[in-house]
């Protein structure tokens, strides 16, 4: 990092190196315990998911230190555990942001993510319900494609990205985003794919689909999701260029490249757009399943989401002088577990109880029917005397 800092020309007193290996969750917790201690006073104000690996050429799968799939932890489950570490520091920061980078790839409600197989779905998650550990390589659990692990890992990124900002926004302040910057085709990111596929891939992206972005301009719109006013807007899906594909073939290269529409490159600042994301990111509920198994997987732990209660005085005397009798009397109630055992399973009734219990409910509702219907009507006499006949 030094030596690159040192040909971009960065000042090395402008910003300090720390070590993370996302492929240990040991690694994490030893950067977190490390970040926490050099910022001293000063709390954290952004987290940027940023790094992933993509080994779309891999016949097999290759695992972690921890012994789950490389891709999915370093992509996904270690970012997931950093920021359950770090959440809470973040809330006394002023304008805190978690900035997560998607791809198009995990939305299937585009060309690049639903027209390409493999596709992005985690189906029911049942990789990530057995625990997620070797041989089990995907989350869904089926058959293991290097490709399909990236864009599944980029598709639990968006979905948590949603989900940490339903449960934390509102009462932590702090804004949860994804991003997709556009296609940067010529970063080593594709550095295990064919020779042909890497010179040639970058000019289709250009050219033809309009999706290619430089690793400058990329970097640019990473910049401003992270310090743009408009993007502390919490629980967006952030893209730029929005609109049609215009200029393609003969215009883009008289332009350079320069076609306008979703992901590509130009537009500048003012270009930024609120994106759409498809229905397997906004699925609600598998979002909850993720949440759930990728902290049972990672050991993460949450700090507990806190809803705002109102300050209203007369509130708080009553909170405070019912409060212990509204526990003895929930504890009263707790007691009887009625269609329980005491070990707590549910009682099984026979056919002959189940029909006992009917005809007994029946027999009491028709005398007690009855005997109500008798009593309401005396009562009615006594108090209103006789209804008249033209009433009748």
């Amino acid at each position: 990092m030094e030596a690159v800092a040192e040909l971009d020309g960065f000042n090395i007193d402008n910003f300090h190196i720390m070590e993370c290996e996302l492929n240990s969750f040991d690694s994490v917790h030893k950067f977190c315990d490390e970040l926490m201690e050099y910022k001293l006073a000063k709390p954290i104000d952004r987290l940027i998911c940023n790094a992933g690996v993509y080994q779309p050429s891999l016949p097999y799968a290759k695992w972690s230190v921890d012994g789950h799939e490389q891709t999915m932890q370093i992509n996904f489950l270690s970012h997931f555990l950093m920021i359950s570490r770090l959440i809470e520091d973040m809330t006394t920061a002023p304008d805190p942001r978690v900035v997560m980078v998607g791809s198009v790839t995990g939305n299937d409600n585009t060309v690049g993510g639903g027209g390409v197989y493999p596709i992005a779905d985690l189906k029911n998650l049942d990789g990530f319900k057995a625990g997620f550990q070797n041989p089990i390589a995907m989350a869904d659990g089926y058959g293991f494609i290097g490709a399909k692990a990236y864009k599944d890992s980029k598709l639990c990124l968006m979905m948590t990205s949603n989900f940490l900002h339903s449960k934390y926004h509102r009462n932590t302040g702090i804004s949860f985003s994804s991003i997709y910057p556009g296609c940067i085709a010529e970063t080593p990111l594709f550095r295990e794919k064919r020779a042909w596929f890497r010179k040639y891939f970058p000019v289709f992206m250009k050219y033809i689909t309009g999706g290619y972005v430089g690793v400058e301009e990329a970097g640019q719109r990473l910049f401003q999701v992270a310090h743009d006013p408009r993007c502390a807007k919490s629980g967006v899906y952030w893209s730029w260029n929005g609109g049609p594909r215009e200029g393609r073939g003969a215009a883009a290269l008289e332009k350079g490249g320069q076609i306008s529409g979703g992901g590509g490159a130009g537009g500048g600042w003012d270009s930024i757009y609120e994106n759409d994301q498809s229905d397997k990111v906004n699925n609600l509920e598998l979002s909850v399943d993720l949440f759930k198994t990728a902290t049972e997987i990672t050991g993460a732990e949450w700090p507990q989401a806190k809803t705002f209660t109102s300050p209203c005085p007369t509130l708080k005397v009553i909170g405070a002088v019912s409060k212990n009798m509204i526990a003895r009397e929930e504890l009263k109630r707790m007691a009887e577990r009625p269609g329980f055992n005491e070990d707590g399973t549910p009682v099984k009734l026979t056919k002959s109880k189940k029909a006992a219990l009917i005809a007994d409910r029946v027999i009491v509702r028709g005398v007690l029917g009855n005997t109500v219907g008798r009593v309401g009507r005396v009562a009615g006499r006594l108090l209103l005397g006789k209804i008249p006949e033209t009433a009748k």
